[in-house]
């Protein structure tokens, strides 16, 4: 049975055959702190799967969907209406958002039900694959490297017009990932970028 630790070796290899052409430094391209936002993973699970090593497999079924659903509701944040602030979903938007009773959603983070029968609405409602709740670790690192880390390093050395030109940005969007800054980080990069493209500009 495969359980994917050698096809996600050889999608390593490619990414680092892309890396080398393209310049780009491993800490970017093999951005950890994204890899982990992706696949719910730990940060020294990732590096060790990176490293062609073997990590401890995912507790039972109930336990493993529980964690990978409560990492979503800690990592995928919404702003408060009120405060503006950013805050977790409740239980009752998450199960109106997913198509499922809160008494179900509660089901599934308290461990009592393997069942994934709503992980089609829980996918949607919180961005992800279907194959973020059934992956094996490095399944879940390969698919991640597949569809992002790729086509944004195959872009940036084929495509020019569809990518980003500049090597050192093209790192910090690989760095950045999909994680969503708040507003008050959001500016503030904003305002630094534009301080540097006048610089680079000059007189």
């Amino acid at each position: 049975m495969r359980d994917g630790y050698k096809q996600l070796a050889e999608t390593v290899r490619q990414v680092e055959e892309l890396r080398s052409e393209s310049g780009i430094d491993r800490a970017s391209v093999f951005n950890l702190q994204d890899l982990s936002f992706q696949t719910s993973l730990p940060k020294a699970d990732i590096r060790q799967l990176l490293d062609g090593e073997r990590v401890e497999s995912p507790r039972s079924g109930p336990d493993e969907l529980a964690r990978r659903i409560a990492f979503l509701r800690e990592t995928r944040l919404t702003t408060d209406k009120g405060t503006g602030s950013r805050r977790q979903y409740t239980t009752a938007e998450i199960a109106a958002g997913s198509g499922m009773t809160p008494q179900w959603h509660g089901k599934l983070l308290n461990r009592s039900t393997p069942n994934i029968w709503h992980g089609a609405g829980l996918a949607k409602f919180f961005n992800v694959p279907m194959e973020y709740f059934t992956h094996t670790p490095p399944e879940a690192v390969k698919r991640v490297l597949d569809s992002n880390v790729i086509p944004d390093l195959t872009a940036f050395l084929n495509i020019p017009s569809e990518a980003v030109k500049n090597r050192h940005a093209m790192q910090i969007q690989l760095r950045l990932g999909d994680k969503e800054l708040p507003p008050n980080l959001e500016t503030a990069l904003m305002a630094f970028v534009d301080a540097i493209t006048q610089e680079g500009s000059g007189p």
